[in-house]
């Protein structure tokens, strides 16, 4: 259901008008990576008596995938400038938006044996400002400090797992019941609701200074926001034995991966189109939606579960 909630988010950040909506609707779907990558180190054990196999069923499953996808979404740069372009993008994650968080995600799976240490040891504390001073470092300074940064540094943060520390370190902590305290959900929703004003503020700030990062993911209210708002899903959702359930956000949940992974070619198809400009948002975000669903639904009915895996469908 989790999941559910969390790949409607990610379609709707990608079909966002620009200006200022990307200010006052962002902040409440900003959760949506971060939701991602909490559940992977949620569901993760820090325990492992064979890496070497851990390595490899979780890389496998999903490089694959980006493969695939890195290929489809790579034809017009091959077009335009040759397999160059394509090898440029397998390395890189450019082919599309979405395939960079498949890189975020196997490097939180290569570091987990030493996250695991790091939240079990005296200096836990230290991983909590890993993410904070990386998202200082890396983007408030170069932009409000006019500090230029070089081409390799820029390409280190642009495919790095730093600004989304948090979420996997604070997953690995709460499913390996590391930390077993409870949470207040009135409390939480209070501060959640105050957590998105500040949001918001910071989002005019950026807007005027840099109206591309107004609605960014990795700022540091942004970053606050997410946790408080996981905070709030594991206390509700997560956390209880019997909790409401969707059937239809259990459905959506069960083939986010597939969504995540083809929403954005559906996206750039409809946007050809002078009709689909014409449906206001959130009602074009759920089209997108409905469409990426339907399309892995039926692939993987008609060519099976097992393709499904394989190609990332599921």
């Amino acid at each position: 259901m989790f999941r559910g909630m969390a790949i409607i988010a990610v379609v709707m950040i990608h079909t966002t008008p620009a200006g200022q909506w990307q200010i006052f609707c962002k902040p409440f779907i900003n959760f949506a990576v971060a939701a991602f990558i909490f559940l992977s180190g949620y569901l993760t054990k820090t325990d492992n008596d064979n890496w070497l196999k851990f390595y490899t069923r979780r890389i496998s499953r999903v490089l694959v995938p980006y493969s695939i996808w890195t290929v489809i979404y790579s034809i017009p740069d091959i077009r335009s400038a040759g397999m160059s372009a394509l090898v440029k993008n397998l390395l890189c994650a450019n082919a599309t938006t979405t395939l960079y968080y498949i890189f975020v995600y196997i490097q939180f799976a290569l570091l987990t044996p030493l996250l695991g240490k790091l939240a079990k040891s005296p200096y836990r504390h230290l991983g909590w400002l890993i993410a904070p001073l990386s998202v200082i470092l890396f983007k408030y300074i170069p932009v409000f400090g006019g500090i230029e940064q070089g081409k390799h540094i820029q390409l280190f943060w642009n495919d790095a797992c730093l600004g989304w520390f948090t979420f996997y370190y604070l997953g690995l902590i709460l499913g390996n019941r590391i930390n077993d305290r409870k949470f207040n959900v009135r409390n939480l929703a209070i501060l959640y609701c105050a957590s998105l004003l500040l949001q918001m503020a910071e989002g005019y700030l950026w807007y005027k200074t840099d109206p591309a990062g107004c609605g960014s993911q990795l700022k540091l209210t942004s970053i606050l926001s997410s946790s408080i708002f996981i905070l709030l899903m594991y206390s509700v959702l997560l956390n209880r034995n019997h909790h409401p359930k969707s059937r239809l956000l259990c459905m959506i949940g069960d083939y986010s991966f597939g969504i995540y992974l083809v929403h954005m070619m559906f996206l750039k198809l409809l946007e050809t189109f002078d009709l689909y400009k014409l449906i206001p948002y959130p009602i074009n975000s759920i089209v997108v939606l409905a469409i990426s669903f339907i399309f892995c639904c039926t692939c993987s009915t008609v060519f099976g579960k097992k393709f499904g895996r394989w190609v990332g469908l599921i």
